[in-house]
């Protein structure tokens, strides 16, 4: 709760729950879920197997976004996101966190590590896919 009251001094509402396959990040974000009375969405579900052919980047954040602006809680919980970095998407996972975070505070899991000043995520595989600077602009937990 302390984090979440924090996000009023970043640029961004986005609270990243950091850690490797088996973790707890899921765990976690489920017992705040229960707790909190907010449903953890499945963007996965919401979205489908994957992005349409012929729709680029900006359709899928349009269509989450689009479901935000009926959704009542203040706080958006993500877990299971995959179709966000699919083999067809070319969307900048981070970035669109952030983006969604200018809309509701986001809480979401993220498979991955931090080090060195980087934010890494890695994928199904466990192998890095993903590397970006880490930064003070959204606030993280990171479980080991």
């Amino acid at each position: 709760m302390q984090l979440i009251d924090e996000l009023s001094k970043k640029k961004y509402y986005l609270l990243l729950i950091i850690g490797k396959p088996g973790s707890g990040k899921s765990k976690y974000l489920h017992n705040y879920s229960k707790q909190e009375g907010i449903p953890v969405l499945d963007l996965d579900f919401i979205l489908g197997k994957e992005i349409p052919d012929g729709k680029d980047n900006n359709y899928v954040y349009d269509f989450v976004s689009g479901f935000l602006d009926t959704y009542t809680p203040k706080q958006v919980l993500l877990d299971k996101k995959a179709i966000l970095y699919h083999k067809n998407s070319n969307i900048n996972l981070l970035e669109f966190l952030k983006k969604l975070s200018k809309q509701k505070t986001v809480i979401s899991t993220w498979n991955g590590y931090t080090e060195n000043g980087k934010l890494y995520h890695l994928n199904e595989k466990g192998e890095v896919d993903f590397e970006y600077d880490l930064s003070d602009d959204y606030a993280y937990i990171e479980l080991k």
